[in-house]
C-alpha cells in the first residue's frame, strides 16, 4: 500500500471511529484481497485501538477485523454483514499485545 493510500486509510478510520478525540490507534494493518471491480481494491483491515482518559491511555485495547473498499475517488467499508454486528475479536488484552 503506497503512502497516500495509507494516509486516506488513516484519515477514513479517524473520521469514523474517533469521534470525540480520545481513540487510540496502537496497531493498523492492511491486506490486500482482491479488486473489487477496476478502480477499487479491497482491503482487510485489522485495528487494535485503546482510549485515553485524561492525560493516561487506558492500559487495555480492542481489535477487529475488517473491510474497506479503496478507489481514487472513494474509501468506504465493504462487507459489513461479516464484522460489524459483532463483538471486537480481542477485548481488553494488555495493550502489549496490540501489534502481535
Amino acid at each position: 500500500m503506497d503512502k497516500p493510500t495509507q494516509q486516506k486509510l488513516m484519515d477514513f478510520l479517524k473520521a469514523n471511529f474517533d469521534t470525540d478525540g480520545n481513540l487510540r490507534f496502537l496497531a493498523v494493518s492492511a491486506m490486500k484481497l482482491v479488486a473489487a471491480d477496476q478502480l477499487t481494491t479491497l482491503f482487510k483491515v485489522r485495528i487494535a485501538i485503546t482510549f485515553q482518559a485524561g492525560d493516561s491511555v487506558i492500559p487495555f485495547f480492542d481489535g477487529t477485523d475488517m473491510y474497506v473498499g479503496i478507489s481514487p475517488s472513494s474509501i468506504k467499508f465493504a462487507r459489513e454483514h461479516e464484522w460489524a454486528d459483532g463483538p471486537p475479536i480481542m477485548e481488553g488484552s494488555p495493550n502489549e499485545l496490540a501489534l502481535p
